[in-house]
């Protein structure tokens, strides 16, 4: 029998694991979603459209895999809900064509990082919560200028040259166009949502361009710091974003190709 490709949708609460991809002697969703197929009599190395960091949690991520077995889209999905923990979900299942996957086809992903700038309640394990004296022990608790943010992250926007903001990136590419930069304050709670699309992120590049614009928002960094990175071969050395602020939101691909069940 020849090869059969299939996908998976997937949503996680990164705090469980150290990580999307596989690392020996640590929980990562790799392994778990892994483990999941293989209980499932379907042994396969499965393919995301991003490696989320330790911590980073994900409402549509999207794996690929292939092996020769023709496999319902509704068992597996139900088969792989039954063997993964409880911090894992499958959304849905889909039967693929041989050329799609997961993260080559993808034509954008989405993020959302939340900043909370005071009590928020049940949301809080999913914010980077401000003041933060680890981080900004200087900061002499300077309030977040929400402007000064928003003007740093839309200096990112466009296609740039993001080695400077990526985490030891060995990508042989670091060259990403960011499509959209949205920062909303909250109406009824004191939470700030950073949206960023891009057709692609190195490591560490969401996490370290919010840190970099947090920073800038307090008033510690100048105002045109981002794009003197970006124009530059300088590395970001300041702070970086904690990952239990960041979620996967969305990974889009072209109309017509997946069909989840």
């Amino acid at each position: 029998m020849e090869r059969r490709r299939y996908a998976l949708r997937l949503a996680y609460d990164g705090r469980a694991f150290r990580g999307f991809q596989r690392q020996p002697g640590l929980a990562t969703v790799q392994e778990a979603v892994e483990a999941a197929l293989a209980r499932a009599g379907a042994d396969a190395r499965v393919q995301p459209a991003a490696r989320t960091d330790a911590g980073v949690s994900a409402l549509d991520q999207v794996v690929t895999f292939s092996l020769r077995a023709d496999l319902d889209p509704a068992d597996l999905r139900a088969a792989v809900n039954l063997a993964t923990p409880g911090s894992i979900l499958c959304l849905g299942a889909a039967a693929v064509p041989r050329s799609f996957h997961a993260r080559a086809s993808a034509l954008s992903r989405r993020y959302t990082y939340l900043v909370a700038t005071g009590p928020v309640g049940d949301l809080a394990p999913w914010c980077w919560s401000l003041p933060d004296p680890r981080a900004f022990p200087d900061s002499g608790g300077a309030a977040l200028d929400l402007g000064r943010l928003t003007r740093a992250l839309e200096q990112a926007t466009g296609t740039h040259d993001f080695a400077g903001f990526a985490r030891g990136d060995a990508a042989p590419r670091t060259v990403r166009t960011v499509r959209r930069v949205t920062v909303a304050r909250a109406a009824a709670a004191p939470l700030i949502a950073i949206g960023i699309e891009a057709d692609g992120f190195l490591r560490a590049m969401v996490r370290n361009l919010v840190g970099c614009a947090v920073t800038i928002g307090l008033g510690l960094e100048p105002p045109g710091t981002v794009s003197s990175l970006l124009e530059s071969p300088s590395r970001y050395r300041g702070v970086r974003a904690p990952g239990w602020g960041l979620t996967l939101v969305e990974v889009s691909y072209p109309p017509g190709w997946l069909e989840w069940v």
